[in-house]
């Protein structure tokens, strides 16, 4: 089928959206008008649209309505009253975004659409993108555009599917407990996928613990254990396979694994890697199906992430070659473990953000990618740890001493990392020093073979140190 993209166009009637909301229209003449899509931002808004005023601690897109109409708007939905009278209809609800999607999305469902909802600490997105890619080669696909998951993004997603959506992928992220809950409450996930139960925001939830429940928090809102609903974790995590029981008697759990866990029901066997691509074979024990699969990516963690989508595929009714041969075309997004090359230099961007399990990974996958080139890691901060940040930088700076022939660091933990390292070639609180060190020993390394790999949480912004390498390298 497709992958679509996101409507800016959806079409709902006033009254429509009236009864969504539960909000009475003022100052309305015709509920039964139609508003042609809808937007948050004024800068964007176009003719026709419905603007949704949204209110934060530093901003309040109540104040905007009457902008908003003189930019085309033709209903207004705020959670105040407005300063001054739009000049357009309007109506007032506390959580109206969120009531909006919530009303859209089951309307689609009506129609035969099913949710699929992706969460984990970590690859959470790549996760959604291949599963999205993998489910478009039979069903009509729409998914969270990039890392649109939070409490604005998981609504924006929805009220900008098309109608003939068949399957919808949605992302769902969280910093605190009860954050997926709400999101999960608005999608009705009807499949679901956790990538792992890692330590990103352990700064905010205080353990482990509370991150799987925080992430569990995804099936509360499916189809119980004697209904259609299912859950579909790597083995290979010890909080998702470790709590299988508590899981099961929630909804309907099941495995897959690459490292031949009996209890999974899809497995990766003869798994090959190489610096282009990673070659395994798919088993699929409930009809015994076999197929090879070619992944255009390295790292076994990769491969994790490909059984959690092709497993997706298989419960919505994919055969497992179809699966699989979906898989040999899956790009990475931008940012995410996304290569270029320069001569007998490489640069693997992968700083769309951080944690310590997703740094480990790229560490780990970084000398199959190198080849017989240098290794040199360029590594930022990663943020949210709060009191763990110190040991787990300075056990990445370990991890980094096994990995990498020359490791560079910036950010707040920057002696942290350079202590587990041992002895960095640079360790400094910002980009501007990291950088002009950066050049200095590059000055003296003209012509060597060279792979670099950049790495950060995204408020790093570690973008800017591979624009230097591009220009360096690539005369840009």
């Amino acid at each position: 089928m497709a992958l679509l993209q996101i409507d800016p166009h959806v079409q709902m009637t006033f009254a429509e959206i009236a009864e969504a909301v539960r909000a009475e229209l003022v100052n309305c003449p015709d509920p039964a008008a139609s508003v042609s899509g809808f937007s948050t931002d004024t800068r964007t808004i176009e003719a026709g649209n419905c603007f949704i005023a949204l209110k934060g601690a530093n901003f309040n897109g109540n104040l905007y309505a009457k902008q908003a109409a003189e930019k085309g708007a033709v209903l207004c939905m705020l959670s105040e009253e407005p300063p001054e009278e739009p000049g357009v209809p309007y109506l007032i609800a506390k959580n109206g975004y969120g009531n909006l999607a919530e009303y859209y999305i089951r309307k689609l469902k009506q129609d035969g659409l099913r949710v699929v909802g992706v969460t984990g600490s970590s690859g959470k997105t790549t996760v959604k993108d291949m599963t999205a890619h993998v489910l478009a080669a039979k069903f009509r696909t729409c998914a969270t555009s990039g890392n649109y998951n939070n409490h604005v993004g998981v609504p924006y997603t929805i009220l900008h599917m098309p109608p003939e959506t068949e399957v919808a992928v949605i992302e769902m992220g969280m910093n605190h407990a009860g954050e997926i809950l709400h999101l999960s409450d608005i999608a009705e996930p009807d499949a679901a996928i956790i990538t792992n139960i890692g330590t990103a925001h352990i700064g905010n939830l205080g353990s482990q613990e509370n991150i799987f429940l925080a992430k569990t928090e995804l099936i509360e809102n499916m189809p119980d254990a004697g209904r259609s609903g299912t859950l579909i974790v790597p083995a290979e995590d010890k909080y998702l396979h470790g709590n299988m029981e508590n899981l099961r008697a929630r909804t309907n759990v099941v495995y897959s694994t690459r490292c031949g866990s009996p209890d999974a029901e899809l497995t990766a066997e003869d798994i090959i890697e190489s610096a282009e691509n990673t070659r395994f074979t798919l088993r699929y024990t409930v009809d015994g199906s076999t197929a090879e699969a070619i992944l255009p990516m390295t790292g076994l963690h990769n491969v994790t992430d490909a059984l959690l989508a092709v497993h997706t595929g298989l419960r919505l009714g994919m055969t497992l070659k179809e699966c699989a041969d979906a898989l040999g075309s899956f790009v990475p997004g931008a940012m995410r473990s996304e290569r270029v090359k320069y001569g007998n230099i490489t640069i693997i961007r992968d700083y769309y953000n951080a944690n310590p399990e997703a740094m480990a990974a790229a560490l780990q996958s970084f000398g199959m990618i190198a080849g017989d080139a240098q290794k040199w890691a360029i590594l930022g901060n990663m943020n949210e740890l709060g009191e763990f940040a110190a040991a787990r930088h300075r056990e990445l700076g370990a991890l980094c001493r096994k990995y990498a022939d020359e490791a560079f660091f910036c950010g707040e933990n920057y002696k942290d990392f350079a202590e587990g390292y041992g002895d960095a070639v640079c360790a400094v609180p910002d980009q501007d020093m990291l950088m002009e060190a950066l050049d200095l020993v590059l000055r003296t390394h003209v012509g060597v073979p060279i792979c670099f790999l950049i790495k950060g949480s995204r408020g790093m912004h570690m973008e800017r140190v591979n624009d230097m390498l591009e220009t360096m390298f690539g005369g840009k």
